[in-house]
């Protein structure tokens, strides 16, 4: 759209100005499907609230923050990685007359060096059409299937063979919502449940259902509900709750497992003011395990869930406690991701990225001997139009 418009502002100024010798040289360079630099990505989805039916996905270089390219994404179309990084897959909708007709929903592949389009797969017509969270998509630990999060509002998982470019199945998932699929064992997911437990699905090696497990409650939907963005951590997830309780959950023999008892990352003197996290990606785990930095605004209460940061706390996860309180930027998600080798001087360190909802400027924080910096290292221009998640890669 934006080469469209630029080529009309050209013709528009020719029809009405006098002759004028164009300097090739300011003219900006468009193609398609070129090989893109090196370096770390982010990747960000965003919906574009305004025209629904034509959303997108942004790709930044996170050296200099520069914007490199563009991917469609169609109706609420949901972001996903491979687990290689070398596919991108994005789960979405298109009608016959674009926002009405016949339906037709199917996950597209693009290859993540040029962006360019690979192949389509085709889904059954119920996947949930919502802002993106982690939980609505997920890939198998092996890269060999793609879960799909369904509602109808009846909920359900399509199951995706990735390899043989088909579904194969769809899992019934009644009373539960989101994706957790399992780091070790790529044959299974886990989904939350309305009443604060988890059911865990087992598939064969066809991608169809071969066992159902329901685990024990985790948290309480009616005290304190959890949020449904969640942190892989080891072998099993952190949830944050909606009043800042710290949740862990591990894998076991067939079910996920509450990790020890929950704790709190709002102090006394913190509930006074009712310090509560708030976003979508509104928490991140570093790499190593040892940090968790959440997105916290004060006065929170009922509602409040997904305000943008007022504040970022980092918190020591073997200690249990606050260690730092960061200007909160109005983030909106966040990720950790790896940190390009200028700034982490050996190309093997990790930044935080995060997407403030006040201009849609993503900042990239150093993440040196687990302290976070205090102000970001770079931010971006204003990307997108309402971008909401965020993936570093």
């Amino acid at each position: 759209m934006k080469t469209l418009l630029l080529g009309f502002a050209f013709a528009l100024a020719a029809s009405s100005a006098p002759a004028e010798r164009i300097d090739a040289a300011r003219l900006p360079e468009v193609s398609t499907h070129a090989v893109l630099p090196p370096g770390p990505r982010l990747y960000l989805g965003d919906p574009a609230m305004g025209h629904l039916v034509d959303g997108r996905v942004h790709v930044l270089g996170a050296e200099r923050m520069r914007y490199l390219g563009l991917l469609g994404a169609g109706y609420a179309g949901l972001l996903q990685l491979s687990r290689d990084g070398q596919r991108l897959y994005v789960a979405t909708t298109y009608h016959s007359r674009l926002a009405r007709g016949t339906r037709s929903d199917v996950v597209e592949v693009y290859r993540a060096a040029d962006l360019g389009f690979d192949h389509e797969i085709e889904i059954p017509p119920k996947r949930v059409q919502g802002l993106q969270i982690r939980a609505l998509t997920a890939v198998s630990a092996d890269d060999r299937f793609l879960f799909v999060q369904n509602s109808t509002p009846a909920t359900s998982v399509s199951i995706v063979d990735l390899v043989a470019r088909r579904n194969v199945a769809e899992v019934e998932t009644p009373g539960c919502w989101g994706i957790l699929p399992w780091p070790k064992d790529a044959r299974r997911f886990s989904t939350v449940c309305g009443d604060g437990t988890t059911t865990t699905y087992t598939l064969d090696d066809a991608g169809r259902i071969a066992g159902t497990v329901a685990g024990a409650a985790f948290f309480d939907p009616d005290a304190d509900p959890v949020f449904m963005h969640f942190e892989p951590a080891g072998d099993g997830f952190l949830f944050v709750s909606f009043r800042g309780l710290v949740h862990r959950l591990r894998t076991g023999a067939q079910a996920l497992e509450p990790d020890g008892a929950p704790w709190p990352v709002v102090d006394a003197a913190a509930a006074k003011a009712n310090w509560r996290p708030g976003g979508f990606q509104l928490f991140a785990l570093d790499p190593s395990g040892t940090r968790l930095v959440l997105a916290m605004h004060d006065q929170g209460g009922e509602g409040s869930h997904k305000n943008p940061a007022k504040e970022l706390w980092v918190v020591d996860i073997a200690k249990r406690q606050r260690v730092a309180r960061v200007p909160g930027q109005a983030a909106l998600s966040m990720s950790f991701g790896p940190a390009p080798a200028a700034a982490s001087g050996s190309g093997a360190g990790t930044a935080l990225y995060v997407l403030s909802a006040a201009d849609n400027r993503i900042s990239r924080y150093d993440f040196r001997d687990a302290r976070l910096a205090m102000k970001p290292a770079l931010r971006s221009e204003p990307v997108g139009e309402t971008p909401v998640y965020l993936v570093p890669r």
